[in-house]
């Protein structure tokens, strides 16, 4: 065999393999701890660990509460480094996810958050995100970001 079709081979295989182990992360189903690199992620750094998810009746996906780490946000004065929870339709979740990297303790924070949010949902007046993890993001960081006009 030659050393092209060796390399052609190598390659492809490679290329494959890599293409194999994204497909099987967009299906892997969210569980509790895990944690995700994402699309768009700023810093690099930032993650996405999955606290709950919830197969809630009248849905037709299920609702998947996360936390996103390392995600400097502008607040008052300070800077946000973990949004604690953020409720999320499960395919645009999956849409949002590039890798599973392992898993972790889900992060201070997320109960509370998830609490206040469920009792809002269960209450009727609780929704959650159909746009991108990306997307979120920017919306904190420009709309927590602004300064109070001053009259």
């Amino acid at each position: 065999m030659g050393t092209a079709r060796r390399t052609f081979l190598w390659s492809f295989s490679i290329l494959s393999f890599g293409i194999c182990q994204a497909a099987m992360a967009q299906n892997e189903p969210f569980k509790p701890g895990q944690i995700w690199t994402y699309h768009g992620a700023t810093p690099a750094s930032s993650r996405v660990i999955i606290g709950v998810v919830d197969n809630l009746e009248g849905e037709s996906q299920p609702i998947v509460s996360i936390s996103v780490t390392d995600a400097p946000i502008p607040n008052d004065g300070k800077q946000l480094q973990t949004v604690p929870h953020l409720p999320m339709a499960a395919n645009v979740l999956k849409e949002s996810v590039v890798e599973l990297e392992g898993t972790g303790p889900i992060p201070a924070g997320f109960d509370h958050g998830y609490s206040l949010w469920r009792q809002a949902y269960d209450g009727g007046k609780g929704g959650y995100f159909t746009i991108s993890v990306e997307e979120i993001v920017g919306i904190l960081r420009t709309q927590l970001g602004q300064q109070p006009a001053v009259k």
